[in-house]
């Protein structure tokens, strides 16, 4: 029988973890469970926020068209890649950063997920939600796991705020086996002349293996067209 349990940092977000009842059963009498929860709470996504104030440069696009034109009239595929960034700027951090998550798996296997770039394979503008078919490139503690071919959608979600997420998705981590990933990237800002955005990433998994991060990140798209 597996023991879902719940970890919270300062701020209050949480971090979800999944363990069998003997392991659970096991920690708690060793007195190691307060160390289970402190490695857990390393992630969270207290620094995500869900609908920043969007601006949009190199166009004079309102919100709607401006995102259709970033995502939509390049014909896929086309690859996104992305970078951890300085909120300030909008610029990539040195050392090659990524959006990541941190947390544990197995018997206390601390874990990074890096996610650096989405695939994508098709788009299809539905009324204004450009729903998308893509792969994602992202390793855990650099050992890419297997997530096949995802989905999610691209939208606005307020006047002035817009949204890229994915539906929950499995993926299979040789180390640790089966976990339910979760992404989500908001967006403040689009340049259609440099065909990038920033904004702010959630990320987590959970299952046989727990993490969850947060932070600012920078995307650019690239393709054969452009």
């Amino acid at each position: 029988m597996l023991v879902k349990t719940q970890s919270y940092d300062k701020t209050g977000s949480g971090s979800l973890l999944i363990i069998p009842e003997a392991l659970f059963n096991g920690l708690k009498k060793a007195g190691l469970f307060t160390i289970l929860f402190l490695l857990a709470a390393c992630g969270g996504t207290s620094n995500y926020i869900e609908q920043p104030s969007l601006s949009i440069s190199g166009t004079s696009d309102l919100p709607q068209q401006a995102l259709e034109g970033l995502y939509s009239k390049v014909s896929a595929p086309y690859t996104i890649s992305f970078c951890e960034a300085d909120e300030s700027s909008g610029e990539c951090l040195p050392d090659e950063a990524k959006p990541s998550a941190k947390g544990i798996g197995g018997i206390f296997i601390p874990l990074v997920m890096n996610f650096s770039a989405i695939e994508m394979k098709q788009i299809e503008n539905k009324s204004g939600v450009m729903e998308f078919t893509a792969n994602i490139k992202t390793t855990v503690n650099g050992i890419p796991p297997a997530c096949g071919t995802v989905t999610g959608t691209i939208s606005m979600t307020g006047e002035n705020s817009a949204l890229l997420k994915f539906s929950d998705f499995y993926c299979n981590w040789v180390v640790i086996g089966n976990v339910v990933t979760q992404s989500k990237f908001s967006i403040d800002q689009i340049d259609l002349s440099e065909r990038s955005f920033t904004g702010y990433y959630a990320l987590s998994f959970f299952g046989t293996g727990n993490a969850s991060g947060s932070g600012y990140y920078r995307a650019v798209i690239t393709s054969e067209e452009i």
